[in-house]
């Protein structure tokens, strides 16, 4: 399961929203396996090299590179770069998404929410969460929580409805939650280095 970003919704104010690059994301599996494992040994299939690694990094610095700025970079054919970004894509170990910065976004604030949970709330409620447009992330935890998310909500009422909803559920045991007042840095993923 691949890290999921803030999405763009036609709701969304997004005039002067997007940063200034498109940021790739690297799957949590993939990363995982690569941090393991040495370049050339595979992933279902797929060796990663160090020229792979090499065009990932150029891409998490910017997503919207041309094939034949990356091409000229890396001292490597047009052609075999856009073989292999779409090899990574196929194989689902990128996705290159647009970072939305929410703090930007009229109307709009994240709260980072923090649940302990009993076990059978992983199978009875995790799914409803999952499949929330407003949930940008969800993610089993380790530490005195097990479940951490980011719930973008429009207003205070919105937060409030969500939190009390969260606090019925007789799975959740304890519940926290913090606002973002201002983003500092924003760095998604950590950077692969060849």
């Amino acid at each position: 399961m691949g890290i999921k970003f803030y999405g763009l919704d036609n709701s969304y104010d997004v005039e002067g929203c997007l940063s200034h690059s498109v940021h790739l994301i690297l799957s949590t599996k993939h990363m995982e396996v690569i941090q393991k494992e040495s370049p050339s040994e595979g992933i279902n299939g797929y060796e990663i090299d160090q020229l792979d690694l090499k065009i990932i990094g150029m891409l998490q610095k910017n997503g919207r590179l041309a094939y034949s700025d990356i091409a000229r970079s890396i001292d490597a054919p047009e052609a075999t770069v856009r073989y292999r970004v779409k090899r990574l894509l196929d194989e689902k170990i990128i996705s290159i998404s647009a970072f939305l910065n929410a703090g930007k976004v009229r109307h709009e604030t994240v709260a980072y929410i923090e649940l302990d949970v009993d076990p059978i709330f992983l199978e009875t409620r995790l799914h409803l969460l999952i499949a929330m447009e407003e949930i940008s992330y969800i993610a089993s935890v380790t530490g005195e929580f097990n479940i951490m998310l980011e719930y973008i909500y429009k207003d205070n009422n919105d937060l409030l409805n969500f939190l009390n909803s969260l606090k019925r559920d007789a799975s959740v045991t304890r519940l926290t939650s913090k606002t973002i007042l201002q983003i500092h840095k924003a760095q998604y993923p950590a950077k692969v280095r060849p």
